[in-house]
Parts: structure tokens; C-alpha cells; sequence
């Protein structure tokens, strides 16, 4: 094969090695980005928010109707914990069509000892990683939170609730962050393990839905036990909602408090060690 000018110029200004995660996380959101199948899928995500968006319209109209009559009745969580719960399976989706291979496609194409061919350190792949899929999350889920919590927020602003919606939302917007953390280290840590990014994709599948049918099947044996729900993310971002929102009056009493964050935190560290753990492991790396 000839050997022909491939119009290469090394670049000879200065290096910046700091913040090399950054780096990582913002060239591997570019990569996806750049596929139409990530754009149609996190565009169609954006239909729940949407749909939220309209009925939070409807229920200023509404609210305006009865507050006329004296009838209305104070804000309650139910809004909140109810998005949070259709952005589970919003981000599911967004990380089957990009995210589940975020680091196996680096382990199946050996492009590991590319990236290490530069100044960084196994945390900035780590952490630039795990960031991308966050970032690919919070255009998911926590940019539509804060716009429709300011939009109720707003709706809200003139009569005596607007604290206590501003209070509501506020923690929302927290628990999507945390939501979307969680789900993101759960995936990396999935693609940490294998290979092949069809295991990744199964893997992920079968983290959500395998909780869900054991959610329904515990919560049908044991007669609606409240302990179900930690079976599943979207029973104990229910449990979290009661635990966090308005007070907690509602949290089940036969469900020790603390119990659904340490499932949802653990779900989270589980996949954040399973990334360490490879790429501690990774080979020819100094």
C-alpha cells in the first residue's frame, strides 16, 4: 500500500492536562450526539415533560375554578413523584440507544490504551465517563424538572402556596439529580463488565424489569405490603417521595425510613464499584 500525505499537523501549543474528565465526558456526549438515534430518542423523551407541561395548565385553570368557589385544596407530591417515575423508563430508553456500551465499546474495539496514550489518570476516564451518561441524563430528566417546576412555581406564585410549591419542586429537582446518578452509575457499571455492549443492553433490561415483576408479584402475595416497593426503583422513588416530600406524614410505618435510600444508594454504589473495579483492572495501563 502506498504511503501518501494524510495532511496530519502535530499540534505544538500547550497542553492542558487538568480537568482531563472533563474532557472525556464532553467528547464522548458529542459521539452520541452525533448519531440521529440518540437526538430521535432523547427528543421523544421530552414528550412526558410535554405532557406534564399541559396538564399543569390545566390544573392552574382548574385551581383558578375552585379557588373562585373557596374549594381548593393545597398542592399535593403526587406531580412530582409521578414525573420521576415515567423518566425511569425515559432514561432506560435514552441508555439502551446510547449508554449501555460507554465503556465496553473502549473494551471490545481495545481502545482503552488509546485513551491512556494521553496524560490522564484511570479517575478521569472513570469519572469523564460516569459524567457523559449524567449529562446525557440531565437533558432527559433534570432540564425538564427545573423548567416545569418553574412553570408550576409561576402558576403558584400569587397565592398563599407558592412557598410550600417552591419547597415541593425544590426537592424534586433534587431527587431527579439523584435519580439520574444513580441510573447513570448503574449503566456504567453494567458496561464495566462486559465486553460486549448486547450483555450491557440485556443487563440493563433485566435491572429494571426483574425488580418490577418481583415488586408485583411481593406486593400481590403479601396483600399490598408497602416493603414491596423496594423491590423496584419506581417503588422506592414512591417511598422516597413520602420520606422527603411534605414531611413524610405518608411514609408507610410497617417500612423502616431509611430503607429506600439505601436500596437507591446502593443500586448507585454497586455500579460505581463495579467500574472501579475494572478499571483498576485494566491491562498495559501505567
Amino acid at each position: 500500500m502506498s504511503i501518501r500525505d494524510q495532511q496530519y499537523t502535530r499540534y505544538e501549543g500547550p497542553l492542558v492536562e487538568r480537568f482531563a474528565w472533563w474532557t472525556i465526558a464532553w467528547i464522548s456526549l458529542r459521539t452520541y450526539w452525533r448519531f440521529w438515534r440518540t437526538k430521535l430518542v432523547v427528543l421523544g423523551s421530552w414528550l412526558i415533560p410535554l405532557i406534564f407541561g399541559v396538564l399543569i395548565v390545566g390544573e392552574y385553570a382548574m385551581r383558578s375554578q375552585l379557588g373562585q368557589m373557596g374549594a381548593a385544596e393545597a398542592p399535593g407530591r403526587g406531580p412530582v413523584v409521578v414525573f420521576l417515575q415515567f423518566e425511569v423508563f425515559a432514561l432506560a430508553l435514552v441508555y439502551v440507544a446510547n449508554g449501555c456500551g460507554i465503556i465496553s465499546d473502549d473494551l471490545r474495539h481495545r481502545t482503552v490504551q488509546l485513551y491512556f496514550s494521553k496524560p490522564i489518570s484511570r479517575f478521569d476516564y472513570a469519572f469523564g465517563k460516569f459524567l457523559c451518561l449524567f449529562m446525557l441524563g440531565a437533558l432527559t430528566a433534570i432540564v425538564p424538572a427545573i423548567l416545569l417546576s418553574g412553570l408550576r412555581v409561576a402558576f403558584f406564585a400569587s397565592t398563599e402556596y407558592a412557598g410550600q410549591v417552591a419547597a415541593l419542586h425544590a426537592v424534586g429537582v433534587v431527587m431527579a439529580v439523584g435519580l439520574v446518578a444513580v441510573m447513570s452509575a448503574m449503566v456504567v457499571g453494567l458496561s464495566s463488565l462486559t465486553s460486549r455492549t448486547g450483555y450491557a443492553v440485556l443487563g440493563w433490561l433485566g435491572a429494571l424489569i426483574v425488580p418490577l415483576i418481583l415488586h408485583a408479584i411481593f406486593g400481590s402475595v403479601s396483600g399490598g405490603h408497602a416493603a414491596a416497593a423496594l423491590f423496584s426503583l419506581t417503588g422506592n422513588l414512591t417511598l422516597l417521595g413520602q420520606a422527603m416530600l411534605e414531611g413524610g406524614p405518608d411514609f408507610p410505618e410497617t417500612v423502616p425510613m431509611w430503607a429506600p435510600f439505601v436500596v437507591t444508594l446502593g443500586l448507585g454504589g454497586a455500579g460505581i464499584a463495579a467500574l472501579g473495579h475494572r478499571v483498576s483492572r485494566l491491562e498495559g495501563i501505567a
